[in-house]
This record gives C-alpha cells, sequence and structure tokens, in this order.
C-alpha cells in the first residue's frame, strides 16, 4: 500500500508543475514511509534511474533531499540506503516527539479555533475506526500522521507542524515495518484526547498526550533492539508506478 499523497506530500505541487526531481523523490519516499522500500535496503542510483526511467541527476537530488527528512542515510564508498530503525534511534525520536507533542497540545487547547476542533474530532474518529478495522495498515498510519499534524497546525506555530512532520516521517517507517507497533491501543483514545484539547484545559490536554505519545514504546525500543544488526524488514508489495 503507497503512502497517500494528500498526507504526506501537501507542500509539493502536483501535475505538469512538479520537477522531475520532485516526482523522483516522493515516489521513492512514498515507497519508503510504506514499507515497501524497508529499511537498510541499498539505493543503487543506476538501478532507481533504470526502474524510474530518468538519469542519475535526479534521483542524486532526492536521494539528497530523503537524507535530508532523515529517511535516508549516506555511506562513504557504498552511496545510500534507507536508514536503519535502530533502538537508540527510535528513543532519540521519542524524546524529542514527546516534547514537541506535549507542547503543540498545550497550545492547541489555548489556541484552536471551533472550526480547528471540528476537524480534529472528525480525524479522531475516522482514526479510531480504522483502528478497530486495519490497525497494521499504512491507511492507518497516514490518518495518525494527518491527526498529529492537524493539531501542531491548529497552534498557529508552523514550525512546530514542520518539526514534527519530519519525527513522523521516521515514526511511519517504524509502524509499516514493525506492524506490532500499533495494536494495543486502547478505544476511542483519540477521541478522548480531542475532548482534552476541547475543554481548552491546557494541563488535562498536555498530560493526555503524554500518556498517548508514551504507550507501548518501551516495547517498541526493546524488540528493535532483539533484532540482529543490521537486520531489514521485510518489504511490502510495490505497486507498480514511474516517477
Amino acid at each position: 500500500m503507497s503512502v497517500n499523497s494528500t498526507v504526506v506530500n501537501d507542500d509539493a505541487p502536483e501535475g505538469p508543475f512538479q520537477t522531475l526531481t520532485e516526482r523522483v523523490y516522493l515516489t521513492l519516499r512514498r515507497e519508503i514511509l510504506a514499507g515497501e522500500t524497508p529499511p537498510g535496503t541499498r539505493l543503487v542510483r543506476r538501478a532507481l534511474g533504470a526502474r524510474l526511467g530518468v538519469s542519475p541527476l535526479p534521483i542524486m537530488e532526492a536521494l539528497h533531499r530523503l537524507e535530508r527528512d532523515g529517511l535516508v542515510e549516506s555511506e562513504p564508498m557504498y552511496g545510500h540506503r534507507v536508514r536503519l530503525m535502530t533502538a537508540e534511534a527510535v528513543a532519540n525520536d521519542h524524546v524529542l516527539r514527546e516534547a514537541l507533542e506535549c507542547q503543540a497540545a498545550r497550545l492547541c487547547a489555548e489556541r484552536a479555533g471551533a472550526d480547528d476542533l471540528k476537524r480534529l474530532a472528525r480525524l479522531a474518529a475516522e482514526l479510531d475506526a480504522l483502528h478497530e478495522s486495519a490497525p497494521a495498515s499504512a491507511e492507518h498510519a497516514e490518518k495518525h500522521l494527518e491527526f498529529h499534524l492537524a493539531i501542531a497546525r491548529a497552534t498557529g506555530y508552523g514550525g512546530l507542524a514542520a518539526a514534527l512532520e519530519k519525527l513522523w516521517f521516521r515514526r511511519l517507517m517504524l509502524l509499516n515495518t514493525h506492524t506490532a507497533a500499533v495494536r494495543g491501543l486502547p478505544r476511542h483514545w483519540h477521541q478522548q484526547l480531542v475532548e482534552a484539547l476541547t475543554s481548552r484545559d491546557a494541563d488535562r490536554a498536555e498530560s493526555a498526550m503524554r500518556r498517548h505519545v508514551r504507550f507501548n514504546v518501551d516495547q517498541q525500543i526493546e524488540q528493535l533492539r532483539q533484532r540482529p544488526p543490521g537486520a531489514p524488514s521485510t518489504p511490502r508489495a510495490r505497486k507498480g508506478r514511474r516517477a
């Protein structure tokens, strides 16, 4: 399954206004986030160019952008590979994400408009329904991203959402390559989180978000520690597509 471009690509032009580099970048990013190109996979420029039908230049530019996103890492003499999901990296991301998400919850409770809260309530209901029907799906992960970025954007501080988005890219990699990470979430938890935001009580909203972000994180990190070093995850089937 591919990651919905309306969620993760809302900063990118569509159709004929996209540059070739942009189209290659978005294609590779979708494949990484959807688990079709799992962590540890080497990204060979010549092979990518042949598959996508482009020259080496847009491939290289796209790989550099993915590296800035934290999705790809470069190694001297070996080129690029999809970033490995290590326990240490996930723990570091978690500390940053908790700080940003909790601050976003406080500010959202204080500053969000009525329309923002209505949209969050709708997204929360859709997300909780997906958790019941398809908890390990790419669609569930996409909706999760959309919900959390909507909270950050409702604060009115654009930099907060931008910082969270890159952390959520790596979070999606975890969810789509370690599907046990999304199981066990209490029912209606996202709707309860929106209730805390709607209360306009910043302390309550922060506390609810902290519980949400911390859920199951220790188990996820321990599962990663038990994996052999450098072991790639099993890729999902890739749908046929060209850049």
